[in-house]
């Protein structure tokens, strides 16, 4: 992609942006999973079955998150593949 890619409506960027942006989700997501599990053993100094519960509700969470974050990112990929196909559609109708 270029410097005129990005000026003109040729090409559309909100694909490449929406990867980006699931890449950069992914990153957080992780993180805050690390956070949480490095949370969970500190907490297992005081309370282990709390502690223990805390570090699989962040697994499991970490899990859900990072699916229902992929979900999401595929859903928005779709809508814009959408106008693509239409585009194609429209090309092939007689008269058009």
């Amino acid at each position: 992609m270029s410097f005129k890619d990005f000026l003109g409506f040729e090409k559309m960027i909100s694909a490449n942006l929406i990867k980006l942006l699931y890449w950069f989700g992914l990153v957080v997501i992780i993180l805050f999973v690390l956070a949480s599990l490095a949370g969970s053993i500190s907490t297992m100094s005081w309370n282990g079955a709390l502690g223990l519960l805390q570090f699989v509700v962040a697994l499991i969470g970490g899990v859900l998150g990072i699916l229902f974050w992929r979900v999401i990112c595929e859903m928005y990929l779709t809508f814009l593949s959408m106008n693509d196909r239409l585009g194609q559609i429209r090309d092939k109708l007689p008269g058009a």
